[in-house]
């Protein structure tokens, strides 16, 4: 599998709470390459008023699994404030055919500072991001932390974030791209309305000086599909379509769940309780 596909599908994972609320919230895609389940992700995430803390892990599946085993696992904390979310800790390690790689980033003062990193971008046929271009930027996901809560009170995902996630620095563009009504289906027990939007990124330093794979030059668009999955809660990501060299990428929300005060619900008590027919 493409790595560098994972960057644009982070982005699936994230929601935020109302005000005075703790939740807990796990959120499960199936991701398809060609029509074949090729990565399974799965996503924690613990939400305070005031506070988010996310973990997902990543790997390959079946047969794609057993050739070519890959997996990832990610983090990111930080402060949600009335008008913007402040990251403070992000990074990732990932694992190819044996061979590890890692991230670890912190935030001060409004700059992304790489506490560590393996291998050094020099070595891994990149530039270094100066610190100029690292100063009032945002991890991924807090970025997309910041675009759903927007989405939750406008209705709207018009969004334009820089983001510096290690190694890239680049722009995070989200422009509004209608709405639909998604049936049942095998993939995803959510039935109901989508917000759906579109994902590029705006390259402006850190990517690879030479891309065999061509998969790096030119601009990439993704789809993506917002939905509310349980009441009183922003809306997820429900389905993200991407084409890639490999084929056209399609990630499904697979099972999702909330644990507040207690109680345990899971997506599909919502689905079975919304019966509408388009």
């Amino acid at each position: 599998m493409k790595k560098n596909y994972i960057a644009l599908l982070l982005f699936l994972l994230l929601t935020t709470p109302a005000a005075g609320e703790t939740r807990d919230i796990n959120l499960a895609y199936k991701i398809y390459v060609g029509g074949f389940h090729v990565i399974d992700l799965r996503a924690e995430i613990g939400l305070a008023p005031e506070k988010y803390d996310f973990a997902v892990k990543v790997k390959t599946s079946g047969m794609i699994g057993s050739l070519f085993p890959w997996w990832m696992k990610a983090y990111s904390r930080g402060d949600i404030g009335k008008e913007q979310v402040k990251p403070v800790a992000a990074g990732q390690q990932n694992n190819w055919r044996g061979k590890g790689r890692f991230i670890d980033l912190k935030f001060k003062d409004g700059v992304a500072i790489i506490d560590r990193i393996l291998p050094k971008p020099e070595t891994d046929n990149r530039d270094r991001v100066s610190k100029e271009m690292r100063t009032g930027v945002v991890d991924l996901t807090s970025a997309i932390i910041s675009v759903i809560r927007r989405m939750d009170g406008t209705g709207d995902c018009e969004a334009h974030y820089p983001v510096f996630d290690g190694r890239r620095r680049y722009d995070l563009v989200i422009e509004a791209a209608g709405s639909e009504w998604l049936k049942p289906s095998g993939y995803t027990p959510f039935v109901g309305d989508t917000v759906n939007c579109k994902l590029s990124i705006d390259k402006k330093a850190g990517f690879k000086r030479k891309d065999e794979s061509g998969w790096n030059n030119g601009r990439r668009t993704a789809k993506v599909w917002m939905g509310k999955a349980f009441d009183g809660v922003p809306p997820v990501p429900i389905r993200l379509t991407l084409k890639t060299p490999l084929g056209d990428l399609i990630a499904h929300l697979s099972a999702a769940s909330i644990e507040k005060d207690g109680l345990k619900k899971h997506l599909r008590d919502v689905a079975s309780a919304n019966p509408k027919e388009n």
